[in-house]
Formats: structure tokens, sequence, C-alpha cells
């Protein structure tokens, strides 16, 4: 009789168990595939991604009344720090990325849904 109960009492944990993973599994948001830590390389190469980080720098400068850069300096800023992520591109003054706008920035980078295979040439998950 005990070893049944024994039984029964360990059928209930995994029951419970594997419903709790289940909710947890629900409940856990998914991770955003680019962030304020994705190299400005893997930015760059999405279209939808580049168009984010276009649209977020074009306004910060706006707002502190820096004029737009020609095509051809934006072309060459875009190689010079296409190894850093915007975290790291944070360290640098001329930047203008302090906590609050790594925060508004990661939090329109995470909207991006993952890139195809056909929009980047690379397999998805390949930043």
């Amino acid at each position: 009789m005990s070893r049944k109960l024994t039984i029964a009492l360990m059928a209930s944990v995994a029951i419970l168990s594997a419903g709790g993973m289940a909710q947890a599994r629900q409940a856990a948001p998914a991770t955003p595939y680019y962030s304020v830590d994705t190299k400005m390389a893997d930015i760059f190469a999405d279209p939808a991604a580049r168009a984010v980080l276009s649209e977020f720098f074009r306004k910060r400068g706006e707002a502190a009344g820096q004029p737009e850069a020609p095509p051809e300096e934006q072309a060459a800023t875009a190689e010079l720090i296409k190894g850093l992520s915007p975290r790291e591109l944070a360290g640098f003054p001329q930047a203008n990325l302090d906590e609050e706008a790594l925060k508004a920035l990661g939090e329109a980078l995470a909207k991006v849904p993952a890139p195809t295979a056909s929009a980047t040439g690379a397999a998805p998950g390949a930043h």
C-alpha cells in the first residue's frame, strides 16, 4: 500500500510540475532578436532594423539641433562603428547615447522581428 501511495504522489508531483513548467514557458517573454548589445553591422544588414536605427538617430540629432550628415559621412561613420554595439557606442560622447536613450533604442530594436534568410542573405539567428 505504501508503494502505491509513493507512486501516486510521484505521479501527482510530475503532473503538477509539468503544468507549472508549461505556465512558466507561456509567461516567459520571447527574447528579442535585436538589442543594444547587437553589433551595428548586424543591425545595418537588416533593412527593418537599419530603418529603426536610422529613425532613432535622426530624431536624436534633430532634438539636439544637429543637421543630418550627408550620405558620404553617414557611410564613413557606419564603416567605423560596424564592430560596436549601441551599448559600446554609448561610451563615446559624440554618439549622444545616455542610459535613457539606450533604453529607448533597446525597446525600439526589440520590436524588430528576426530577419528571414532571404532578407539578409544569412541564416536567422546568426548575429
